[in-house]
């Protein structure tokens, strides 16, 4: 046992070296990954998805959404099998973003609202990209059309819908909830502090491994011969550069399917949620093979009927003025602001109690 510890550390050791070593080889191509990661963060991620983190997180703390269960139980039951208070989670697993839905259910389980169970089936369907990702940015500014994004968020969500329901078709009755930790709603000054605090957390993450993803393709992608071996890397590494890579292999359905899928670089932002709620990565990622599948076949079929054409080649419109450095201020503000934010609002707290 202590000869295999020392191997991974000496294999660990070994590759850090090997990477870095790359970096300093192949500088320029790992710094322009950055700066299109940095880009893609300025332009794409933090405005489609700061604002519903913030929302979730005020809606689950503040309660606002409680008054919903009730009306919503009957459709959650019949639908999905699943209780009313999983209505605010399913809501925003599928407009909100990639982190949004899976941060709820990690939160929920956390307080003993939902059973394990049930959070493992919100996994296979609540972790979906959001409307404003889909149409605006992969369909009007990556593909040069709307229409291309619109097709493939309906495509999106019937699949969650459609796996959703089906998988709840297969599962057991959940166990009853034992000691459930019941938590007292924040009051609204309160809980809009917490949200803002929680959601530049989570916008910080996120950009964090589109930028460590953005440096590694950097790397290997001058090493890889095959210009479609290129194209399937980006399509599954990290969705937000590989929808374009993902269309030139297999149209439109592919590129749905892309992100229907996710990519490895959003469940590594995942995991923090995927383990809190006891789900194995294989697990999680058989749920993201399957609703890819599903918008894959749902998107060829709305083909048939609607006639669609794409560009990938022409630049894609940018949203406002970029430069490296001004993102990198912003993600440097948004730390500062997590630090202040969160020392004040532990202060508070603590002089309540």
């Amino acid at each position: 046992m202590k000869k295999m510890k020392k191997l991974k550390y000496v294999f660990a050791l070994a590759a850090v070296m090997a990477i870095g070593a790359g970096f300093l080889i192949k500088r320029t191509e790992v710094t322009d990954a950055v700066g299109e990661g940095l880009s893609v963060c300025g332009e794409i991620l933090i405005p489609s998805l700061f604002p519903f983190m913030a929302l979730s997180s005020f809606a689950l703390n503040s309660g606002v959404f409680a008054k919903t269960e009730r009306f919503a139980a009957p459709f959650m039951n019949k639908l999905f099998r699943l209780p009313g208070i999983c209505f605010s989670a399913v809501f925003f697993g599928f407009i909100g973003g990639y982190p949004v839905g899976a941060r709820m259910i990690a939160q929920m389980y956390e307080t003993g609202s939902i059973t394990k169970n049930r959070a493992k089936r919100m996994f296979s369907f609540c972790v979906n990209a959001g409307p404003a990702f889909i149409v605006t940015a992969a369909g009007g500014m990556m593909l040069g059309s709307q229409k291309a994004g619109y097709v493939m968020l309906v495509a999106v969500l019937l699949s969650s819908l459609i796996v959703g329901t089906v998988y709840s078709l297969f599962s057991f009755k959940d166990e009853n909830i034992k000691n459930p930790r019941h938590t007292e709603n924040l009051k609204f000054s309160d809980a809009l502090s917490s949200s803002i605090v929680s959601a530049t957390d989570g916008i910080l993450s996120v950009c964090g491994w589109v930028l460590a993803f953005s440096a590694v393709s950097g790397l290997v992608r001058p090493f890889i011969g095959s210009e479609t071996a290129v194209c399937i890397f980006d399509a599954l590494s990290e969705v937000t550069s590989g929808i374009t890579e993902a269309v030139k292999i297999g149209g439109i359905p592919f590129a749905a399917a892309a992100i229907s899928f996710g990519g490895i670089c959003v469940m590594c932002q995942l995991l923090p949620s995927i383990k809190k709620c006891g789900i194995k990565i294989s697990e999680y990622m058989l749920f993201r093979i399957v609703n890819a599948a599903v918008t894959y076949i749902i998107t060829w079929i709305i083909l048939r009927f609607v006639d669609i054409s794409v560009s990938v080649s022409s630049p894609a419109p940018v949203l406002w003025s970029y430069s490296a450095p001004s993102s990198a201020a912003l993600l440097m503000m948004c730390a500062v602001m997590i630090l202040e934010a969160g020392n004040k609002y532990n202060t508070a707290k603590k002089c309540k109690a």
